[in-house]
């Protein structure tokens, strides 16, 4: 599912990981103003500091690994059973999160005896690591019907751009466009229904679909970055491969453009 796999690459893509970074020390810096579950009384302002540092940030990147893992696997299964994996990824994050937990009490709060206490804790690491799951497959669930409706999708959640070039597509075809060519004169474009002749400048389309989610990977290919189902090298040239078994060939001139955007 290629929408799925663009969304994946933008959740693990610099200004992504920029905000996830921003949102994690953030909660670690509530936690540890706050000092909730009994933090503040027992535990000095530097010490809870340390303490939610190593509770939340470790719990993050065992959530996260074991999510994006999650996902990968369940790519091909529907919402339902995406669902169903994602519930079994929260069941098995959990595990090593309560070590984590039991870790950060075993350092902070000296003498603590957590072994009474496991399941206690399990279970809330397990409805922590459930949430942020859920939270994830809501995103992506709504990145996915923005695809499906032939919008590209908008990382910072607002309202799609117009884009020019989409209104010259034939209706029959839709606007879910996965690639352009130049030919002759002409400019020929690729949607998942099938393909036309657009007359114009390969230069002029290019910049009517600026905010399409794309990037241009050659003076006479444009590519839709969520199409792009993987890359490869033949005879010294890169070749992403795309949606409905097509490729485009990436010249020297736009390889630091396509790796800077993740494609290879």
């Amino acid at each position: 599912m290629q929408d799925l796999s663009f969304a994946l690459r933008e959740l693990l893509g610099p200004r992504s990981l920029a905000v996830q970074g921003a949102v994690l020390a953030c909660l670690i810096a509530l936690f540890a103003f706050i000092g909730p579950f009994g933090t503040y009384d027992s535990i000095g302002a530097a010490g809870r500091l340390g303490y939610w540092v190593l509770a939340l940030g470790a719990n993050w990147l065992v959530c996260a690994s074991i999510v994006i893992l999650t996902l990968r696997l369940a790519a091909s299964a529907s919402r339902r059973g995406r669902a169903l994996a994602m519930t079994g990824a929260a069941l098995v994050a959990a595990v090593p999160g309560t070590a984590v937990v039991i870790s950060a009490e075993t350092l902070f709060r000296p003498g603590y005896e957590g072994g009474s206490a496991l399941g206690t804790i399990y279970l809330g690491v397990a409805v922590l690591m459930m949430a942020i799951s859920f939270l994830v497959v809501g995103v992506l669930a709504r990145v996915q019907a923005a695809v499906a409706e032939g919008e590209p999708p908008s990382p910072g959640g607002g309202g799609s751009k117009t884009v020019r070039f989409l209104d010259r597509l034939p209706p029959e075809l839709g606007r879910d466009l996965v690639y352009l060519r130049m030919a002759d004169h002409y400019v020929e474009a690729f949607t998942t229904a099938g393909s036309t002749l657009v007359l114009m400048r390969f230069a002029d389309a290019v910049a009517e679909l600026e905010g399409a989610g794309g990037l241009r990977v050659h003076r006479s290919y444009w590519v839709s970055r969520r199409h792009v189902t993987g890359t490869t090298r033949r005879n010294g040239r890169t070749i992403l491969s795309l949606s409905g078994g097509h490729e485009a060939p990436v010249s020297r001139g736009y390889l630091a453009a396509v790796r800077a955007a993740g494609l290879a």
